[in-house]
């Protein structure tokens, strides 16, 4: 049975807050940087309103955030914070630090360009220079997908048998400052959506002191890394896993929670994309079925682990891919059109695969612009 659920209009960044306050961290820390300021500013607004009863840390900066998220994190309770460009650069080392330490943080990254020039306007570059990180990524479409991918994180990354920090992403500005609806379901539904966190995947214990971090030698660095490879890969199981369950509570679910297809199940041409490209293609979807056309799409949300899988599967039912990507990895190309191609040729699969840049320093990508772009790849 679907719980009840209020609609309201708020931006993205307020859905991520309202996902917060549901799952009542115990310490957030905050340093500010748009597009992400406002999450915080409306978090410190309920714990000083007597809302949440948390530690709220304000620190000096972005690298300072993340280490009292792991301080806290390594003393067994639940924390957040939040970040965007530059300031996701200035916290690199911990981020790294938090991913192979396996601490369970949620820290949404608000995309935005990274400098030089000066650009306030999205793309996926900040997140995706930390794709190696140890993260789990889940990239959102829209204001809803924002609130029920924040409050999902918690149960993702809190399970013992993942333990992995986790970046939901969201464009900044298209999501983070735009108005939209949102079901927003009781604060006591949500919470207990999440669950307390009362068993920690790890605790501090003054009477039974350990180390962290203490060198070691290459047979057990490389046995952490297996670990947290393995751990990333029983990841996909558990997001499928909270994403069906969260579905039957609150009626809401995005494909299976890795992937989300839209139109019919086999067409000339498959758009796979992120984020709001992803929902923007569904508009040219449907125009372009209207003209007569072949076309599907499949929007990847989470993109750590990559749904190898889902995609194989889906390529062997489509006769060709055009891939969209909103970030690029310079001397190759956009980071989802590698990962798509390499997959299919791990795969042997031939479906051949067309890779475009769309939206790099945040030009617009209007759904008119996908639909030139699919037909000139029916063509060729």
């Amino acid at each position: 049975m679907v719980v009840k659920q209020e609609l309201k209009s708020m931006t993205g960044n307020d859905a991520a807050s309202y996902a917060v306050l549901f799952a009542k961290p115990e310490v957030i820390a905050a340093y500010p940087i748009t597009p992400q300021t406002a999450i915080l500013e409306n978090i410190k607004q309920y714990v000083d309103d007597g809302l949440l009863d948390a530690e709220f840390v304000i620190v000096e900066s972005e690298h300072s955030a993340l280490a009292a998220c792991m301080g806290a994190a390594w003393s067994g309770v639940r924390t957040f914070t939040a970040t965007s460009s530059q300031g996701l650069l200035y916290m690199a080392e911990n981020v790294f630090w938090s991913g192979y330490g396996r601490l369970p943080i949620v820290m949404p990254c608000v995309n935005r360009c990274l400098a030089p020039g000066w650009n306030i306007w999205p793309d996926f570059q900040d997140s995706m220079a930390f794709r190696d990180a140890g993260w789990i990524q889940m990239y959102t479409k829209n204001n809803q997908e924002v609130f029920d991918t924040v409050l999902q994180s918690f149960r993702i990354s809190e399970s013992k048998d993942i333990a992995l920090p986790s970046m939901p992403c969201w464009d900044g500005f298209i999501i983070s400052h735009t108005t939209g609806q949102v079901q927003l379901p009781s604060a006591e539904d949500a919470y207990e959506f999440v669950g307390s966190y009362d068993d920690p995947i790890i605790e501090i214990d003054v009477n039974k002191p350990w180390g962290f971090g203490a060198m070691t030698v290459p047979e057990q660095y490389s046995q952490n890394r297996r670990d947290l490879m393995a751990a990333m890969d029983r990841a996909k199981k558990k997001i499928v896993d909270v994403h069906n369950e969260f579905a039957e509570v609150f009626g809401r679910s995005y494909g299976n929670g890795l992937v989300e297809p839209y139109g019919d199940d086999v067409a000339d041409l498959t758009i796979i994309s992120l984020g709001t490209i992803g929902d923007e293609t569904h508009e040219a979807i449907d125009r372009l079925v209207a003209e007569g056309l072949s076309v599907n799409a499949l929007r990847v949300r989470t993109f750590r682990p990559f749904p190898e899988e889902d995609i194989v599967e889906f390529a062997k039912k489509n006769h060709k891919l055009l891939v969209i990507d909103r970030s690029v990895s310079f001397g190759h190309a956009g980071q989802l059109g590698i990962e798509v191609e390499a997959v299919l040729k791990r795969h042997n699969i031939d479906t051949p695969v067309k890779k475009l840049l769309r939206g790099i320093g945040g030009e617009d990508v209007p759904y008119t612009k996908i639909m030139k772009d699919a037909k000139e790849a029916l063509k060729e």
